[in-house]
C-alpha cells in the first residue's frame, strides 16, 4: 500500500453524520520515536510518517474523543483500570525526559458511560483513588502505550479529549466484551469516537531485537498485518495463543477490544506501514466503520473453538481430562474430586502408579500457574494430579487464584515424573530431554524439561540454581530425570 494514500475524501463526508466508534488506529507506541528522546535517531523514520498521515486522516474524520487502549497502563487480572481526573497527563521522566509533557482534557461522561456498560456486563473495572494508587506504587500519570500514539495522532485535533485505559489481564473474551461497552457507550452519548489500540508487535521480529529472535516473531508480525490488510477481522482473534507468546508481541489484546468495537461493524481496513527498524514490529493502520454487519463477530473463545473442531484432532489425554474435571469442581461447586467421582473414565495405569506431577495452566499463552512434586506424596498418580492441579491454581504463589470464569482459556499440561538419577558429569545433561533437581544443605530447585527459553545446560542450571536460592559459587547436586508430558 501506498504511504501517501491518505483517507478518501469521502470515507470522512460519509462518517459526517455518524457516532459512536466511527473509527480506529493500530499505533506502536516506541519512546524512541519522540524527538526529545530519541535524540535525532533515524531507524524509525516511515513509522512517524506512518503515523503523520495517519493523524490527518483521523482529523478529517472530526472526532469528539479519542479512547487509547495501552498494554503499559496499570495490569491487573481481575479490574480494568481506568486513568482518572478532568485532564490526564504524563511525561518521558522515565525515559530521562521529563520535560517532555502532554496534558489533555478527559471525556469524564463517556469514561463513566463506557464503566456503566461494564458493571451491567459484570466486568470490573474504574478508577483508582489516592490511597489505591499508592497501594499500588502508582501515581496515576499516563503511561507511554498513551503517549506515544497520543503525540503523532493527536497532533492535528488539539482539544480533542481523551478516554485511557487498560487492556487489562482479564480473559481475552472479557477484553472482547470490554471493546463492546466502548461502542455501546459512545453510541449511547452520540459522540463520535475514535479507539486507538495501542501496542507494538513482535519483539523478537528479526536479529537487531535486544530480545532475541525467534521464527515465530517474523509470522505472527506477517499473520497480523495480512489479517488487519484483508478486512476480516476474525483472522486476527485466530492467531494461535501460542505463536503470539513466542512472538513476545504486547499489542494483541488491544486490538481484541478493537474487534469488540466492531463486532457487528462492517471495517474498511488499510496498512499506511510496517517495520521492525529495532527488530521489534512497528504496525500503522486504520480501521473505517462502513455499515452494520450482517453477522456479528463472534468472541475469541468462540472463534477458536470452532477453528479447533473443524480440525482432525487427538483425543484428550486422561491427565488432562482427570485436571480439567478436578478444577471445574473445585473452581465451581468447591469440591475436590476423588478417584470415585471419575469412575466413567478409564484410568488405567494411572490408577495404580505412583510418581511426582507437575500441572501447569496457561492461558492466552502466559504461564498462570504450575505446581508439582518431585516424588509420588499420595496413593496414586490420580489423586497427586488431583491435588496438585488444585494447587497450580489456588496456590501458585506467583499469581492470582484462578477464577472459574477463566476455566474455557485455560490450556493444561500434566508432566508426570519420571525416578530422578544422579548426575556427576553436566554434560549428560540436555534441557530438551531432561529435566533437573539441584540440591544444596536442604535447598532444592526442580525445572521441568523443554521450556520455552531454556535452551542451554547453563541456562537449566542457572534457573534451577535461582529457584532453589542456591548462589552460584556455592556446591550442590544435580539428578536429572525424564517426564511424560500430557497436553
Amino acid at each position: 500500500m501506498s504511504l501517501n494514500e491518505h483517507l478518501p475524501a469521502s470515507h470522512a463526508s460519509e462518517s459526517a453524520d455518524q457516532t459512536g466508534v466511527i473509527a480506529a488506529f493500530l499505533a506502536p507506541h516506541p519512546p524512541i520515536i519522540i524527538p526529545a528522546v530519541g535524540q535525532g535517531s533515524r531507524e524509525a523514520d516511515r513509522t512517524i510518517a506512518a503515523l503523520q498521515q495517519a493523524a490527518a486522516d483521523l482529523a478529517a474524520l472530526q472526532p469528539e474523543t479519542m479512547v487509547i487502549v495501552s498494554p503499559h497502563a496499570p495490569m491487573f487480572g481481575d479490574f480494568i483500570y481506568f486513568y482518572s481526573g478532568d485532564r490526564l497527563s504524563g511525561s518521558f521522566a522515565q525515559f530521562g525526559h521529563p520535560e517532555s509533557r502532554q496534558e489533555w482534557p478527559a471525556d469524564t461522561e463517556l469514561a463513566d458511560a463506557i464503566l456503566a456498560e461494564l458493571a451491567h456486563e459484570g466486568l470490573p473495572g474504574g478508577f483508582l483513588n489516592a490511597r489505591d494508587l499508592h497501594r499500588h506504587g502508582l501515581d496515576g500519570t499516563l503511561d507511554h502505550g498513551v503517549l506515544v500514539p497520543l503525540y503523532y495522532l493527536a497532533a492535528q485535533t488539539p482539544g480533542i479529549r481523551l478516554v485511557a485505559l487498560a487492556s487489562s489481564d482479564l480473559p481475552v473474551d472479557d477484553i472482547f466484551r470490554l471493546g463492546q461497552a466502548i461502542a455501546r457507550a459512545a453510541r449511547h452519548l452520540d459522540r463520535r469516537t475514535v479507539l486507538v489500540a495501542s501496542g507494538d508487535l513482535s519483539h523478537k521480529a528479526n536479529a537487531n531485537s535486544p530480545y532475541g529472535n525467534c521464527p515465530e516473531g517474523a509470522q505472527f508480525d506477517r499473520l497480523l498485518m495480512t489479517a488487519i490488510d484483508s478486512g476480516d477481522l476474525g483472522q486476527i482473534l485466530r492467531i494461535d495463543s501460542q505463536l503470539r507468546d513466542r512472538a513476545a508481541e504486547c499489542g494483541y489484546r488491544s486490538l481484541i477490544a478493537l474487534c469488540g468495537a466492531f463486532h457487528d461493524r462492517t471495517v474498511e481496513t488499510f496498512v499506511y506501514h510496517y517495520e521492525a527498524p529495532y527488530g521489534i514490529g512497528y504496525g500503522v493502520a486504520r480501521f473505517i466503520a462502513t455499515g452494520p454487519a450482517q453477522t456479528p463477530l463472534d468472541p475469541p473463545s468462540v472463534i477458536t473453538r470452532l477453528g479447533q473442531d473443524s480440525q482432525p484432532h487427538s483425543p484428550t489425554p486422561i491427565p488432562v481430562i482427570i485436571a480439567r474435571r478436578t478444577l471445574e469442581s473445585y473452581l465451581t461447586q468447591h469440591h475436590t474430586l476423588t478417584p470415585d467421582d471419575l469412575a466413567d473414565l478409564d484410568l488405567g495405569v494411572f490408577a495404580s502408579q505412583r510418581a511426582g506431577v507437575f500441572v501447569s495452566l496457561h492461558a492466552h499463552g502466559q504461564l498462570r500457574g504450575c505446581i508439582g512434586t518431585t516424588g509420588p506424596t499420595t496413593a496414586s498418580v490420580v489423586t497427586e494430579i488431583i491435588q496438585n492441579a488444585i494447587s497450580a491454581a489456588i496456590h501458585d504463589p506467583r499469581f492470582d487464584p484462578v477464577r472459574a470464569a477463566e476455566l474455557p482459556d485455560l490450556e493444561i499440561s500434566v508432566d508426570i515424573l519420571g525416578p530422578a538419577e544422579p548426575v556427576a558429569d553436566k554434560s549428560v545433561l540436555d534441557p530438551r530431554v531432561f529435566g533437573i533437581i539441584v540440591r544444596h544443605r536442604g535447598r532444592t530447585g526442580l525445572l521441568l524439561p523443554d521450556l520455552d527459553g531454556v535452551d542451554t545446560i547453563a541456562d537449566q542450571l542457572a534457573i534451577a540454581c535461582r529457584k532453589a536460592g542456591i548462589a552460584a559459587d556455592e556446591p550442590y547436586t544435580i539428578e536429572r530425570f525424564r517426564v511424560t508430558r500430557y497436553e
